[in-house]
């Protein structure tokens, strides 16, 4: 069983920055890890796997700016989604879900997105 924290953390202006330079990067690299995999799904109706995924963003600038293993959690991060998003599709086209639902947007330009840091990263 997996347990999540939800840290509020209270620091200085420097730091502040820093953090939020940090979910800056994040939402960039989640950007364009899904706009790769929407691309590849449009074209050949298949899904790219996490593993090829990594092969084409791993020289992106906002990866290399992050953390290894912040930067490796929001490509899987991305990854699950984007599986929800196809099980979700064959639910429909099994007649299980009624709902309309769409393909996972793209974050907002000046947004941020979470930052993942295991707890083997932040000692």
């Amino acid at each position: 069983m997996y347990k999540t924290q939800k840290n509020h953390i209270r620091c200085d202006k420097q730091t502040y920055k820093l953090l939020r330079m940090l979910c800056h990067f994040s939402k960039n690299l989640y950007n364009y890890a899904l706009y790769h995999i929407r691309q590849h799904y449009f074209k050949t109706q298949e899904y790219l796997p996490y593993e090829s995924v990594y092969h084409l963003v791993k020289e992106n600038e906002n990866y290399r700016l992050l953390p290894s293993q912040v930067a490796q959690q929001t490509l899987i991060s991305v990854d699950e989604a984007f599986k929800s998003f196809l099980s979700l599709l064959k639910a429909k086209k099994e007649g299980r879900i009624d709902k309309k639902f769409q393909y996972r947007h793209t974050c907002q330009r000046k947004g941020c997105t979470r930052l993942f840091f295991l707890k083997t990263s932040s000692r």
